[in-house]
């Protein structure tokens, strides 16, 4: 339960952080951002004491969403919100090693996830209320 509510804190923290940064940065840019970096995460936990294939999976993985963060940043502004999202499905995947048995700490996927889906659904609102080109 602390998980969950150390994520919803960070979310707002988050979101906060995304208006006030807003002043300088597109939320585009932002969300972009913070998209490349979470995914990236990941292969820093696969590096420790982990096998190949499991180091492959989640650089694999890292590169996918850097594609779709690019891809959202340049195209389709609600890609971005829903990579963030779908990051957040890859944490549950490691829960428990349910289907990616990384060795990560048992708190982090609800904690990710909490945080991965409010941020995310924040930014699909957002997305929705913007131009496509903002």
């Amino acid at each position: 339960m602390l998980e969950t509510i150390s994520g919803v804190v960070i979310a707002v923290g988050l979101i906060f952080l995304t208006v006030i940064l807003n002043k300088y940065f597109t939320t585009k840019l932002i969300a972009a951002a913070i998209l490349v970096a979470i995914a990236f995460i990941y292969v820093g936990f696969a590096l420790k004491d982990n096998s190949i294939p499991f180091i492959l999976l989640e650089i694999s993985m890292a590169i996918i969403f850097f594609f779709l963060a690019i891809v959202g940043y340049t195209k389709r502004n609600a890609l971005l919100g829903y990579g963030i999202i779908l990051h957040g499905v890859w944490d549950i995947f490691h829960h428990n090693g349910w289907f990616v048995s990384t060795d990560i700490p048992v708190y982090w996927p609800v904690f990710c996830l909490t945080i991965d889906l409010i941020y995310g659904v924040y930014l699909l609102y957002i997305f929705k209320k913007l131009p496509a080109w903002v």
